[in-house]
C-alpha cells in the first residue's frame, strides 16, 4: 500500500486538476483578508495587505501566522539508529538547524524533521536512503497531520504565557529549544526559533480551536496576522 496521499507534493494531475493543500484555518484566513497563493502545492496566506503594517507589528508586538505547509517528516526507531542518521550535535530539548531543515528530538526513539515545502522531495529521499538499511528504522510522513503556527515578536512570550505553562524565558527556553507541551490545553510541541519567534505544531484536527486561542490572546496584546512573505522578510533579516 503506498502512502503517497498524505504527502502533499505528491498529488497527481488528474483530468486537468491539479490538488491543492489547504490549511485547515483558510476560511478564517480569508475572512480575515489573506492573499492566498499557490506555492508548492499548497495554497498559502501570502500577506494581508501590507507587508510594512506585518513587519512593523512583529518588531512593536507579536505578529501570528499559518505555517501548515511546512513540510513535516518524522524519523522513527531504536536511539542508536536515530544517531546515525541525524546531524551531530543534537541534544536533548533542543533542536538544530542543519541543512536547511530543523532536526527535532521529540524521543529518543522519534525525530520531527522540519523543512520548506520546496524542498520535501529532495529531503525525503536523504531520509529514505538513510533508513533503507537500519532494521526497526522508519520514515512517517506527517505534514498533513500536524497544523503549525508562527508566534513572533515582543510580546511572543506573553501570548504563549496565557496559552502554556512553558517557560519561555531565555534562561529555561534558550534558542533551539524545543519541548513536548499543552497550549490551550491541546498536546502540542513548541519550537524557539530563535529570538521571539516560536512554531507551534499540535494534530490538525484542532487547528480553528487553536488558532482562535492564539488569535484571541494576541489581539489583546497588540499582536496581528502576517503572512508568508513577512515571514520570510524577517528570515532574511535574521541572517543577514
Amino acid at each position: 500500500m503506498t502512502l503517497e496521499f498524505l504527502s502533499p507534493d505528491r498529488a497527481r494531475v488528474q483530468m486537468g486538476f491539479e490538488p491543492v493543500a489547504r490549511s485547515a484555518v483558510e476560511r478564517a484566513l480569508r475572512e480575515a483578508g489573506a492573499r492566498l497563493e499557490v506555492r508548492d502545492g499548497w495554497s498559502v496566506a501570502a500577506d494581508f495587505g501590507s507587508i510594512d503594517a506585518e513587519l512593523r507589528a512583529c518588531k512593536e508586538a507579536a505578529g501570528i501566522a499559518e505555517c501548515s505547509y511546512l513540510s513535516k517528516l518524522e524519523l522513527q526507531g531504536p536511539g542508536d539508529a536515530l544517531a546515525q542518521v541525524m546531524p551531530a550535535g543534537i541534544e536533548p530539548g533542543r533542536s538544530l538547524r542543519s541543512g536547511g531543515a530543523w532536526w527535532c528530538p521529540i524521543h529518543p526513539e522519534r525525530l520531527l524533521v522540519l523543512c520548506p515545502a520546496s524542498a520535501t522531495d529532495t529531503m525525503r529521499e536523504r531520509l529514505e536512503r538513510d533508513v533503507a538499511d537500519r532494521a526497526g528504522t522508519s520514515l512517517v510522513e506527517v505534514t498533513t497531520g500536524l497544523a503549525a503556527f508562527t508566534v513572533t515578536g515582543p510580546a511572543s512570550r506573553e501570548i504563549l504565557a496565557r496559552l502554556s505553562a512553558l517557560d519561555t524565558r531565555p534562561a529555561s527556553f534558550p534558542e533551539r529549544g524545543f519541548a513536548p507541551v499543552s497550549v490551550a490545553r491541546i498536546p502540542a510541541m513548541v519550537l524557539r526559533e530563535g529570538g521571539d519567534r516560536f512554531l507551534v505544531l499540535f494534530g490538525s484536527a484542532y487547528a480553528d480551536y487553536v488558532w482562535t486561542a492564539l488569535t484571541d490572546a494576541g489581539r489583546a496584546l497588540g499582536a496581528s496576522l502576517v503572512g508568508a512573505d513577512a515571514l520570510e522578510r524577517l528570515a532574511e533579516a535574521d541572517d543577514a
